[in-house]
């Protein structure tokens, strides 16, 4: 997917800011944008989760 110069150079930073590939932060922008417009469920972790302190 190819977009604009400015929003291709702000995916630049944000990928090396967020230590993260090109595809991975397209997913996780896509992924929060639906999730905010209500088209995914956002899923909540519980206190006992095994993500617990890795935030």
């Amino acid at each position: 997917m190819i977009f604009d110069d400015d929003v291709e150079a702000a995916l630049v930073l944000a990928c090396e800011e967020l230590e993260m590939t090109r595809q991975q932060l397209i997913r996780l922008i896509i992924r929060e944008w639906l999730q905010s417009y209500g088209y995914l469920p956002i899923h909540d972790l519980d206190e006992g989760s095994e993500a617990e302190g890795s935030a």
